[in-house]
Order: C-alpha cells, then sequence, then structure tokens
C-alpha cells in the first residue's frame, strides 16, 4: 500500500468514525426503555435470553463428565466432545445458507420448539441406566450441538444487529448481553448442585430443567418475534413505529415498498 492509499484509507475510517459518533451522540439508557424503543430493547433481549435458557450452558459444560457417568472411557468421552464441537462447527456453518432463505421468525421460534423436544426426550433416555437408552441419550446430547448452532445459535446475533435504532444499537445490545451474561452466572453456581452424583444427581435429567424453560421461550417467540429477513432499517423503524404486530412483520406494506413501486411505474421503460 502506498503512502496516499494509506491516507485515503486512514480518510475513511475518520469519517466512518465520526458518522458512527454523530449517530449515537446524545443516546442514553434510558432512551433505550422509553416509547417503541422499549419494545424494541426487550425483542432484542428475547434471543440472547433464549440462547442461555435452552440449556447450551449444560450441554456445553458438563456433556464430557456425563459421557464418562453413561459408561465411556475418559479416552472415548474426549472423542466424542471432539466430535460434538465438530457438530458444532457444522451446524454454524449450515446456519449461514439458511438464515436469509427461511427468515429469522420461523428460524428461531421453530427452531426452539425443535429443542424443546429434544431437550425432554434426551431428559426421558436418561431417565432409565440401560446400555441401549443411555447410548441415545449420549448420541442426543451431541446432536444438540448441532441443532442449537444451525438454529438459535447464529440467528440470534443477526436479529439483535437489526432490530435496534441505529442511535440506540450498541446500547441495546449490551443490554441484552448482560441479560444474557447474568443467566449464564446464575447457571454456572447452580448446575453444579443439580447435576452431580454427590448432589442432585440429576444427570441428563437436567435436560428436563432446561426443556420447561424452553416451553416458554417458545410462547413469548411465537407472539413476540418479528421477522426482519430483507427488510431494510428503514422498513422496521416504520413497522415499530406503527406498532405492527410481530406475525404481521413478513407481509406487512411499508410506505417505503409503496413509493418505491410508485417510482419504478413512473419511469420510462427501456425499448
Amino acid at each position: 500500500m502506498t503512502a496516499v492509499e494509506a491516507e485515503k484509507h486512514l480518510a475513511n475510517i475518520q469519517l466512518t468514525e465520526a458518522k458512527a459518533r454523530e449517530e449515537t451522540e446524545g443516546a442514553t439508557f434510558i432512551e433505550c426503555f422509553r416509547g417503541t424503543n422499549l419494545r424494541r430493547t426487550l425483542v432484542t433481549i428475547m434471543p440472547l435470553t433464549v440462547q442461555a435458557l435452552s440449556g447450551v450452558a449444560f450441554i456445553s459444560g458438563y456433556s464430557t463428565y456425563y459421557y464418562q457417568l453413561a459408561g465411556n472411557s475418559v479416552h472415548r468421552s474426549f472423542q466424542l466432545s471432539c466430535g460434538a464441537q465438530g457438530l458444532s462447527i457444522a451446524g454454524n456453518i449450515a446456519s449461514w445458507f439458511i438464515i436469509d432463505r427461511v427468515g429469522r421468525r420461523p428460524l428461531i421460534t421453530y427452531g426452539m420448539c425443535f429443542l424443546t423436544a429434544l431437550l425432554i426426550v434426551t431428559g426421558a433416555l436418561a431417565t432409565s441406566s440401560a446400555p441401549g437408552p443411555l447410548a441415545g441419550t449420549v448420541g442426543l446430547i451431541m446432536f444438540y450441538n448441532f441443532a442449537f448452532n444451525i438454529v438459535i445459535g447464529a440467528v440470534a446475533y443477526t436479529i439483535i444487529a437489526e432490530i435496534p435504532t441505529a442511535k440506540l444499537r450498541a446500547k441495546t445490545i449490551g443490554i441484552s448481553l448482560t441479560v444474557q451474561q447474568t443467566i449464564y452466572t446464575v447457571e454456572i453456581f447452580v448446575l453444579p448442585y443439580i447435576f452431580n452424583p454427590d448432589q442432585a444427581n440429576l444427570g441428563a435429567n437436567t435436560s428436563f430443567i432446561f426443556g420447561g424453560f424452553s416451553v416458554i421461550c417458545c410462547v413469548v417467540l411465537w407472539f413476540h418475534q418479528p421477522e426482519t429477513a430483507k427488510r431494510s432499517f428503514q422498513e422496521i423503524d416504520e413497522m415499530f413505529f406503527n406498532r405492527v404486530p410481530a406475525r404481521k412483520f413478513k407481509t406487512y406494506v411499508t410506505q417505503s415498498q409503496i413509493t418505491s413501486q410508485q417510482k419504478m411505474k413512473s419511469s420510462p421503460q427501456d425499448v
């Protein structure tokens, strides 16, 4: 890169920084809870909260230990754990190709319903000490890693970037992350007393607890999660301002769309 190119690049960075500072200047956390921003803040909080309540902390933190409790050797448990991480990566990569095709609302809502069923079945299998059900429990715990990352694991971060206003985006996302990490912190302290054999000894039956939380999350998502795929920030702002119900976001015709269609009709056609 030449000195001239470097100066141009630096100028672009400074211009972008100045514009971002101008857009967010004067924004306060109180504004996140005023008027229509309150709804947007709550909707932004939902995806990461759903992540925390879906049992991912339990699966990621205790799966390897459970593999050993289910009768696998330390070496075999380590191999299964590596395989689970590979499934996580595969699920995340797969999500790249379906987030825009399927949409945000269907992916997180129906995906959460699927994870809820998966957690409940996992807990049900874990009630038996027979080798077959235990192997099935191990398999479902591993598969959870793939399912989580292909649905709510990736789409949640897309949603929290699209919902807030430009002025309050950083602060709203900060609030969402704070709520999520607070839940994770509580789970880190509570899970050892629930899972460990020398305490409550629930083992994989812990899935029932997160399955119950997940049922509540499914209901909340169904009524409050809007569809923002293929929508501009201007359209999203308009729909929140007009208090469009979450389930009607996908079909709602915005003024921006009407204006765009009118311009296309009035423009001269190419001969």
